[in-house]
């Protein structure tokens, strides 16, 4: 069923759809916080499993776990995106975060919460290997990096629910809370499939009735030039040929591989992640004196802001210069909360200034909200439609890996080398990154794919 004789503006469609695709990322962001303010709950001696108080390794494991489920995922739906469509495989997508939240609320002991995150992992991947293109593909140019940005804002939203009710609510109602949410994800089930699929698949008519939904059915004219630039731009690309290594000949294809790769290995690089799940853990260390919670929420209340001002000015700067202005500004948060655990270790009194890991930290999720966001709709903007999905599911399945190492390693590495030293590192990579991006990312926003083609070729700015 889709909603095809309700006369409401395209853009106003665009977003209604955006939103229920993104609800995924609400509860994405619930699970991926969870850890935050549960592990130390059920580490205590006051553990409400019955099996007991987790250990170290238990922790590591139940938080680290989650990303071998999300390289499952992205390989798995990745696959589906282009023999059974962006949308269905989608919905499929999410099935096992709602087996997840049940596992947790029987959980016995450690195995239910393993196999939970596992299968959170997995609507992970599909979440961020399918959300993405679809999105991508019914969004006009004018608004598509807003509405890029909006699982961005949805996934903040996940944080700051997550803080607040895995603190302050018994640690059996969390899985209620979460498919309460949940449950929103079904108005999805209303809308069309996106029309750039439906051509890959030679189905124009339906292809035209889908872009005439989501662009507004008044107005006719215009989508029918639409619908005749995005046909000749696809014509050429047949799925009834496999993709071939003919694909990746020119040089434009490698120069988008090469520069999306790269941008979106800073997702997890730039160390907002790592910082994220560990963010109480990381107040307790800093000795701050202010309650390791409220702080968490409200770094996760900052985030959401630094989301919703990336969500507005991707469409207004530019992806390019807002992703490295971001990346300098986290590198430098990063140098210095590094430099403040350094004195700290040393024993300096660092009274005075015992503010700051709550400002250098706040900033850097600010600002990261765009390193997190940016690539992934730049990826898909800088691909060719024959090969997006595919590379998108071989790309995002790389980073999952490196997503696990930095989970499941942190705490080790802080152990052995400091916080400080962590911090460095991640600083160290969003200052390269942000030289890498003004040498070779090109300017997507408000261009057609022809023109992110000349982009990439260099013959317009």
């Amino acid at each position: 069923m889709a909603l095809k004789n309700i006369h409401i503006s395209g853009k106003l469609v665009q977003f209604l759809t955006t939103i229920s695709a993104n609800i995924g990322g609400i509860v994405y962001g619930l699970v991926v916080e969870w850890p935050s303010a549960t592990m130390p709950i059920l580490s205590s001696t006051d553990s409400p499993l019955p099996s007991g108080p987790l250990t170290k390794n238990e922790v590591s494991w139940i938080i680290s776990i989650m990303s071998l489920g999300g390289l499952l995922g992205t390989l798995a739906f990745g696959w589906m995106a282009n023999r059974f469509g962006r949308k269905w495989p989608f919905v499929a997508g999410m099935i096992p975060q709602a087996i997840s939240f049940v596992l947790i609320e029987c959980a016995q002991d450690t195995t239910f919460l393993y196999i939970a995150r596992f299968l959170s992992g997995i609507s992970g991947g599909a979440l961020f290997v399918l959300g993405p293109i679809y999105i991508n593909e019914i969004a006009e140019n004018s608004i598509r990096g807003m509405l890029g940005s909006v699982l961005g804002i949805f996934y903040n939203v996940g944080v700051i629910i997550a803080y607040v009710i895995c603190a302050y609510i018994p640690f059996y109602s969390v899985p209620y809370v979460a498919l309460g949410i949940f449950a929103f994800f079904s108005i999805y089930l209303l809308f069309p499939e996106s029309p750039q699929y439906l051509l890959l698949k030679q189905k124009d008519a339906k292809a035209e009735k889908s872009l005439k939904f989501f662009r507004g059915n008044s107005r006719g004219d215009q989508v029918k030039l639409e619908f005749e630039s995005l046909k000749s731009s696809i014509a050429a690309v047949s799925t009834k040929s496999d993709i071939t290594l003919q694909d990746f000949k020119p040089t434009t294809t490698r120069k988008a591989l090469f520069v999306s790769y790269i941008i979106l290995c800073g997702r997890n690089m730039s160390g907002v992640f790592p910082l994220m799940n560990y963010t109480v853990d990381i107040f307790e260390q800093a000795q701050t004196g202010i309650d390791p919670n409220i702080s968490a929420i409200i770094v996760a209340v900052i985030q959401l802001a630094g989301n919703i001002v990336s969500a507005y000015y991707t469409d207004k700067t530019g992806r390019r210069i807002l992703l490295i202005s971001s990346l300098v500004g986290v590198g430098l948060c990063l140098t210095t909360i590094g430099i403040y655990f350094l004195l700290n270790e040393y024993s300096y009194d660092l009274s005075a200034v015992s503010w700051l890991p709550l400002v250098t930290l706040s900033g850097t999720v600010f600002l990261g909200a765009s390193v997190q966001t940016i690539p992934i709709y730049v990826l898909s903007e800088l691909l060719s439609a024959k090969i997006r999905s595919s590379v998108a599911t071989v790309f995002i399945a790389t980073t999952w890996p490196i997503h696990f190492l930095i989970l499941q390693y942190y705490t080790p590495l802080a152990d052995l080398i400091g916080v400080y030293g962590c911090m460095w590192i991640f600083g160290g990579w969003c200052f390269f990154e942000a030289i890498f991006a003004y040498i070779l990312l090109p300017e997507t926003k408000g261009k057609s794919p022809e023109e992110i083609v000349l982009a990439l070729e260099g013959k317009i700015k």
